[in-house]
């Protein structure tokens, strides 16, 4: 898999936005970050597929961006084939609101055009990855990497803090750091002297043919992981698919790979989902202050 810059990956908890070409040969979805940092790049991704499905792939992509309601010009966004028919725009906004961005492709010899809308806002710590969606965990029965089963009652009164991964991922931009982020998290709580008695890390295993128990708890013990508050979960994949679809975690098994999103979710102790990171990379410094309030 083609390796992402880090800037690429940190993409914010985002809002999808799908449609049909102008001439239904093409769909294309924009994740556009739902909140900016003034005078930091803004990432846009733009997915591109033709009707059957497949990954478009080599087209010249770009974007033009507008204010729904105000006339301040077009920012002009060209956008990086980053593989997979996905490819990535970054810009400088100049002010949050409604925007319109008016997605330019050009591909073997044809040119499309299609308008998606989406509204930003300034980042606070207040609004950075929170969820307006109303989604709480299911009711799901796994295996940790101990050999005990873990079900929704045992997440329940903590914090739970999850992402999913698999042992044998050969994206070193994926899972070695989505659980290098709770590594940064564990070696942070102890650091400011912090509690960990109602918090709880899991990673679920998206590959559970070959995630056994022993096997990820040797991968924890790589790790180096307290586990006093970390679980690595694994078992039946249709109790997987049933977390994984209630979260929106999408993911696809290609031979020995595991095509899936890059999320963090986290939970409050009544089990609802309060904060979603999207992409691997995560400011340790967000994800300790969204975990214990520091």
């Amino acid at each position: 898999m083609k390796k992402i810059p880090v800037i690429i990956l940190s993409l914010i908890l985002v809002i999808v936005v799908a449609g049909c070409g102008a001439s239904n040969n093409l769909n294309v979805k924009l994740s556009a970050p739902k909140t900016f940092t003034p005078g930091k790049p803004y990432v846009m991704q733009i997915k591109i597929e033709d009707k059957k499905g497949h990954p478009v792939k080599g087209a010249k992509v770009s974007a033009h961006l507008n204010m729904k309601n105000m006339d301040h010009g077009t920012i002009p966004v060209p956008a990086e084939d980053i593989g997979d028919g996905k490819y990535i725009g970054t810009t400088d906004l100049p002010m949050n609101g409604e925007w319109v961005a008016t997605i330019i492709i050009e591909h073997d010899g044809k040119k499309y055009e299609e308008e998606k809308q989406f509204s930003v806002e300034v980042k606070t710590a207040e609004n950075a990855h929170k969820v307006t969606k109303d989604v709480t965990l299911p009711d799901f029965n796994l295996i940790d990497e101990n050999g005990n089963h873990v079900s929704k009652q045992d997440l329940l009164g903590k914090t739970v803090v999850m992402t999913f991964t698999y042992v044998n991922c050969i994206d070193p931009n994926a899972c070695p750091v989505l659980l290098g982020n709770f590594s940064n998290l564990q070696q942070d709580i102890k650091t400011k002297g912090g509690k960990s008695e109602n918090l709880l890390l899991i990673s679920v295993s998206l590959d559970p043919e070959n995630d056994t128990p022993e096997a990820m708890k040797a991968h924890a013990q790589k790790m180096n992981f307290d586990n006093s508050y970390l679980k690595m979960l694994t078992g039946d994949k249709s109790e997987i698919q049933i977390l994984a679809d209630t979260l929106g975690e999408h993911f696809e098994k290609k031979g020995t790979e595991v095509l899936h999103d890059n999320k963090t979710f986290i939970f409050n102790k009544d089990g609802k989902l309060t904060h979603e990171f999207t992409g691997s990379f995560i400011d340790r410094g967000e994800l300790l202050h969204v975990v214990t309030g520091e």
